[in-house]
């Protein structure tokens, strides 16, 4: 514990402790003496609570996860005096606000007995985070400690924020069978080829209260996944077969947000129109993302397309990775049909992502489906002058009437900055203005647009003339906005 707590001393040095006397006053007057237990147990969880961290600068990706607490965070509270320790010690909660296994400070490698026995000993009864983290040594292999594995009933989430190829999976065989009854939180991921036994994993088969599982194995696997799919609620599944990804979403009757990498069908296996008899319903689905890894052409997103009626659903992301090289020829596979029947019985469609897997000239017709669309993220497809045209907003029925962000990402330079900024102009407007308007617009205030490019060739970057830009200035003076990223090309 004292390695710990190094370092938390006042660096005034002549600061020594109350005498007896001046102690007994304090209690008297004190105003934090006069706190019931309660709720000075409940302002110690506060300063627990996962919390940003000010020193990360302006690294905006990383203000997204907050720090949780600390082993050293809890000693702390115990420090403070008697009365602050005794209400800490008889918190159960405050013992369970941390990860476990604690690793020793002084080796990272080792995981810190005394302390983690000692942190499970007082957060019983609540349940407990596991997480198990890199130990960067090629040599030794992440275990399960027995200590941690004993209050296994108690587990409420179980993550390996490392590779599983660096993890003793045959740990796991010490959980008894229904001893995860309060896993809620699952996530495993490997890098490497995998090969495990499948009664390895089947404890978590049966976890009543599992609800939200990540896996990642990236590579392809015969392996199969023990995971009580029909009581899943959010699932983030990587795994190079399609058809265990869409039977895995098929079996998530309950689920509400699920994230799908896979690769291209097999040739030979290519579902078709004839094995969906009638479109399976997931009537709770908000959310769905869908990333496929493609060396051939073909609709290879389109058995996930049919294979659902998704009436709740509010985000949708659709990719396609073309593994070719900047001179192959190649072609989107028309997914046009397809996705316009889902979007059908999809009403309440916000947003839409959608890359490499539309045409731009399709894209008209995807967006009629779509009234009720607040954002949308377009990307790799070539544009041109008529998708700028069809975005443009007149007093006849417009598209996406609610539009309010538009993200658009390596659309090439085969449009002219008019019909760009036409349609900007169309759907963009001071806050005064609609006050001499005869009739308020029919669409949504246009709030956002983001243009970006990635490709690594200057002369496929658009450039916008001073004039534009200006004109972009003067919208952004008055609320709108613009940003333009460019890949940061090599100085010859």
């Amino acid at each position: 514990m004292d390695v710990y707590m190094s370092g938390m001393q006042p660096d005034d040095q002549s600061i020594g402790p109350l005498s007896d006397s001046e102690g007994s006053v304090l209690k008297q007057t004190a105003p934090i003496y006069t706190l019931a237990w309660e709720l000075l147990a409940e302002i110690m969880l506060l300063t627990l609570t996962p919390r940003i961290d000010s020193n990360i600068g302006n690294r905006r990706w990383m203000r997204r996860y907050p720090s949780p607490a600390t082993a050293k965070d809890v000693l702390v509270l115990c420090r403070v005096c008697s009365h602050w320790r005794t209400v800490a010690l008889n918190t159960p909660r405050l013992w369970a606000t941390i990860t476990l296994p604690i690793m020793n400070p002084k080796n990272i490698q080792e995981v810190a007995s005394l302390l983690t026995n000692m942190f499970l000993e007082r957060s019983a009864p609540f349940p407990v985070s596991i997480q198990f983290y890199p130990i960067f040594s090629a040599n030794e292999t992440i275990t399960v400690p027995p200590m941690v594995t004993s209050a296994c009933n108690r587990w409420k989430t179980f993550v390996v924020g490392c590779d599983m190829d660096e993890f003793d999976v045959a740990s796991l065989a010490r959980i008894p069978l229904n001893g995860l009854n309060n896993l809620e939180r699952l996530q495993l991921q490997w890098s490497m080829p995998v090969t495990w036994n499948g009664s390895e994993l089947d404890v978590f088969s049966s976890a009543p209260r599992l609800r939200d599982v990540t896996i990642r194995v990236p590579l392809a696997t015969s392996n199969t996944l023990s995971i009580p799919w029909a009581q899943l609620r959010h699932l983030s599944l990587t795994y190079m077969s399609p058809q265990v990804c869409l039977d895995a979403l098929a079996s998530c009757q309950n689920l509400v947000s699920g994230r799908f990498i896979t690769e291209q069908w097999p040739e030979l296996h290519f579902p078709g129109d004839s094995d969906v008899a009638r479109p399976a319903l997931l009537a709770y689905l908000t959310e769905l993302e869908i990333h496929t890894y493609i060396w051939t052409t073909g609709e290879h997103l389109g058995p996930f397309l049919r294979r659902f009626s998704l009436p709740a659903l509010k985000k949708l992301t659709l990719s396609l990775s073309l593994e070719v090289s900047p001179d192959d020829e190649h072609f989107i596979s028309r997914l046009t049909p397809t996705l316009t029947s889902l979007l059908h019985s999809s009403p309440n469609l916000q947003y839409l992502q959608l890359r490499g897997c539309i045409d731009a000239e399709d894209m008209p017709d995807v967006l009629q489906r779509t009234r009720n669309l607040t954002e949308l993220v377009f990307r790799d497809s070539q544009v041109n002058d008529d998708f700028f045209a069809a975005l443009t907003y007149s007093r006849s029925t417009p598209l996406v009437p609610k539009l309010e962000t538009m993200t658009l990402i390596d659309i090439g330079i085969a449009f002219d900055e008019t019909s760009f900024g036409g349609m900007i102009s169309s759907r963009w407007w001071s806050y005064e203005e609609p006050f001499a308007m005869v009739a308020p617009p029919g669409v949504a205030r246009l709030r956002r647009l983001k243009f970006r490019n990635d490709i690594p060739y200057p002369e496929d970057t658009k450039d916008f003339s001073l004039d534009f830009r200006r004109t972009m200035q003067q919208y952004s003076s008055q609320g709108f906005e613009f940003v333009q990223t460019n890949h940061e090309f090599d100085s010859p």
